[in-house]
């Protein structure tokens, strides 16, 4: 009884495993497609094709390589001031009588600006006036008896020289005299003045006086430009504070530095204008190099790749766009000369240039 109840047993058992050997099977097959299946999916992912983005073009702006004239110009600064000034310093000193000008007017030349007290010398002018007097009186009188033969020549010539020293004397005290009316040494006007009624005067600037029928701009210029210039040369003259251009003509140059410098000065003069005034700051434009009927382009449409100078040409049947390498010549900042490289006519860029690839069509923007 016992055999049969383990042999039942066993048979339970077996059937049992049997069972439980078939889920773990169907356990793993699932998991197993399931890994497949998820394997599939990331292959999928990892290997789907990249999207397609539309490569958008770069946007230029272009202009055609033209033949001009062509210069570059030297700025070379100075200030205006006077064709010619003439400090005022008496010759004489004592207390000033009567002031006759003011700063700003108009005055001839010789005419009188202000006067000194004379009165120190005035006694010597008289003294000397009356030994004129009485040596000319006594010459005429030794004339008249030479004439007579009553008197030797040698009494003559004796009177004759003591009348010259008398008048001589008094041309010396005269002119002494005359410098206590201080006059205007030249045509003009009084641009300063220090003196008044009372004050004293002499020995010291007392003011000046300016002639402004032409204004001038002294300054120098380098030795690379030294030779570019002639007397007689034209230039333009730009006042910052009008804002205006002005011509003025090279009236004086040295070929000789100036002591101490390396550099040659010159004077540029211009003619009288409302608009002008002796102190303004003055901007001379001076051509240092020039060239005619020779091809250009501006100067942003020349960059620098790859330690050359190059242009970006663009094909206008087919916006595509070749950098070409160029030699170049004036440049002016506005515009830039091409010596090799370039044709007139030709199209380049001028903007945008820099993000352009060699070969893929370009978008034209402007002109």
């Amino acid at each position: 009884m016992d055999n049969g109840n383990r042999e039942n047993g066993t048979m339970q058992e077996k059937q049992d495993n049997r069972r439980s050997g078939a889920g773990r099977a169907v356990a793993i097959l699932i998991a197993l497609g399931l890994v497949a299946f998820f394997g599939y999916r990331v292959y999928q992912y990892l290997n789907r094709p990249e999207p397609e983005v539309p490569v958008e073009s770069v946007n230029v702006m272009v202009e055609q390589a033209i033949l001009e004239d062509i210069d570059q110009q030297a700025p070379i600064t100075g200030r205006l001031e006077p064709v010619e000034e003439v400090a005022i310093v008496p010759l004489a000193q004592g207390q000033v009588t009567r002031v006759y000008v003011s700063v700003g007017d108009k005055v001839s030349k010789g005419q009188t600006l202000f006067t000194i007290d004379s009165s120190s010398v005035a006694a010597q002018l008289n003294q000397a006036k009356v030994g004129v007097d009485a040596a000319q009186s006594a010459y005429d009188r030794m004339q008249t008896l030479y004439n007579e033969g009553a008197v030797s020549a040698q009494d003559l010539e004796s009177v004759k020289t003591q009348y010259l020293s008398a008048k001589e004397s008094y041309n010396q005290v005269a002119e002494v005299i005359s410098n206590y009316t201080v006059t205007s040494p030249i045509t003009g006007y009084i641009t300063s003045l220090s003196v008044s009624a009372g004050s004293i005067a002499g020995g010291s600037m007392a003011g000046s006086v300016a002639n402004i029928d032409s204004l001038v701009v002294n300054t120098t210029v380098s030795e690379n430009m030294a030779a570019k210039i002639e007397v007689g040369d034209e230039v333009d003259v730009y006042i910052a504070s009008v804002d205006r251009t002005f011509k003025g003509t090279v009236t004086t140059f040295s070929r000789i530095p100036s002591i101490g410098t390396l550099t040659y000065p010159l004077t540029i003069t211009m003619e009288p204008d409302e608009a002008l005034f002796a102190g303004m700051f003055a901007e001379v434009h001076m051509t240092s190099e020039a060239a005619t009927n020779t091809v250009t382009v501006s100067s942003e449409a020349v960059i620098i790749k790859g330690g050359r100078s190059v242009v970006c040409v663009v094909d206008p049947a087919t916006n595509i766009p070749t950098f070409r390498e160029v030699s170049v010549g004036i440049d002016n900042g506005t515009r830039v000369q091409i010596l090799e490289g370039l044709e007139e006519g030709e199209t380049v860029a001028y903007s945008g240039q820099q993000f352009v690839t060699e070969g893929e069509a370009v978008t034209i923007v402007g002109e």
